[in-house]
């Protein structure tokens, strides 16, 4: 069976439902080279034609290794959608920051192209702005970079504040939000967007795993543990929140991870939804969830954890 695909938005285009993020431990320089490009000849083998990453993962090493592995794997780039993001960068300090005035942007974006070795990007996307970062200006030099070829379609990655903003209104084709079964908040917002036209990706699917987190597995990884921290990062009680759905994401022969997939993309409104992983195998699980609608029983279990007291 193939990958199903969903048209973006207005724009026309057809994407895998799923897409694969070429970020977090991905990019990571302690992630073995060979094992990120299994990683990603998975990706390609299961049909999955969305590949999102940014300029701030890995200081720049998920787009080269992105760009590195398409060329190595002989992939006609014009079939996928290679999207990258701008607006977060790393100071001289050493630490992440934000920069959106329109000409660091543009510089930003030349950085990018030159790391994926690409000529034009599928999709560009703001990094975590805030509302008052969306500046006329700024919208100018989005429209600029569309008008000269170099990209395709614009969007922006960000929390409900900004996104709420950007909803119905150009240069924006698409928004990527967080949603997923343990963190659902954005549903009102996904449907708005998809309504006005514009195509929504989902990121964060999978709540980094921590609606059932294997511990012992993740405490003998380097990979898990990186996952791991990042799970933990909003605190104990938003982690301890998520294991509430354990008994709800459980199915015959269905994973977990496949059942927080498969309610991801049941969501109307939702083209596809970016998920990470550091193994092949994960990829092929997921692929095979997209296949399947998401069981009724397992539907309304997580309505009611869903609902409010």
């Amino acid at each position: 069976m193939t990958m199903p695909r969903r048209v973006l938005g207005h724009s026309g285009r057809e994407v895998s439902v799923l897409g694969l993020g070429c970020a977090s431990y991905w990019a990571h320089p302690r992630f073995p080279q060979e094992q990120a490009r299994a990683v990603l000849a998975s990706a390609l083998e299961a049909g999955i034609t969305l590949y999102d990453t940014g300029a701030s993962y890995g200081d720049g090493l998920g787009e080269s290794r992105l760009g590195q592995f398409l060329r190595q794997l002989d992939v006609e780039v014009d079939n996928l959608l290679i999207a990258t993001k701008v607006g977060t960068v790393r100071g001289a300090d050493g630490k992440l920051g934000k920069d959106f005035r329109p000409q660091a942007v543009v510089k930003q974006f030349e950085g990018s192209m030159k790391r994926l070795k690409l000529e034009r990007v599928g999709l560009l996307q703001l990094h975590g702005p805030e509302v008052s970062d969306l500046t006329d200006e700024l919208r100018l030099a989005l429209e600029r970079l569309r008008d000269s070829g170099k990209v395709e379609l614009l969007g922006i990655n960000g929390f409900a504040p900004v996104l709420e903003q950007a909803v119905g209104r150009a240069p924006f084709d698409v928004l990527m939000p967080f949603l997923s079964v343990v963190e659902p908040g954005n549903l009102g917002l996904v449907q708005r967007a998809a309504g006005s036209g514009q195509g929504v990706l989902a990121a964060g699917p999978l709540a980094r795993m921590s609606f059932r987190p294997p511990l012992a597995d993740w405490l003998t990884r380097p990979a898990g543990l990186w996952y791991l921290a990042r799970a933990l990062y909003n605190g104990p009680g938003s982690f301890l929140r998520a294991r509430r759905y354990r008994r709800a994401l459980s199915a015959p022969d269905r994973t977990p991870a496949q059942l927080a997939m498969a309610w991801v993309l049941d969501q109307a409104g939702v083209t596809a939804a970016v998920f990470g992983t550091t193994r092949p195998e994960h990829v092929r699980e997921l692929a095979e969830a997209a296949r399947r609608p998401l069981p009724e029983k397992v539907r309304q279990r997580i309505a009611e954890l869903q609902s409010p007291i």
